[in-house]
């Protein structure tokens, strides 16, 4: 179940990073020649969201290693950053991200990393091997 969970969200990294890469370097033949400043913008603009959405796939997976997420509350972040992802990839059908499209993407980081960080600092803790943080009603 461990392994599922780690390998489904290194998954989910890793095609973040490459949807970004081939968003920056893919989009060439379709831009053939375009470097005009709506194409740099757009760039800048998904630079920006990938960089936000990869600090903020580290502290989910650091609060899941931590043991301050839960499976539940592991697997409903999870969730939100692939809709982000989802909302992300509609935006570039046409291959630039507009100024209100990064906008609405923002606005969704934003909410995302409210919920992590509520999610990280509620007291819902997985219970550990030795008892420590165990919500069976023992522990130290």
């Amino acid at each position: 179940m461990k392994n599922g969970n780690l390998i489904q969200s290194l998954g989910l990294a890793a095609a973040m990073t490459v949807s970004a890469g081939a968003f920056a370097h893919g989009n060439a033949g379709y831009h053939e020649g375009f470097d005009g400043p709506a194409f740099q913008q757009s760039l800048r603009f998904m630079n920006k969201v990938n960089e936000r959405q990869d600090r903020q796939m580290d502290r989910i997976l650091n609060g899941f290693y931590d043991r301050n997420l839960n499976p539940r509350e592991f697997r409903r972040l999870m969730e939100e950053q692939r809709d982000i992802q989802r909302m992300e990839h509609e935006f570039l059908a046409d291959g630039l991200l507009t100024p209100s499209e990064f906008r609405q993407l923002i606005a969704a980081l934003n909410s995302a990393n409210r919920n992590i960080y509520r999610e990280k600092h509620d007291e819902q803790r997985r219970p550990g091997h030795d008892g420590w943080h165990c919500s069976y009603g023992y522990g130290r």
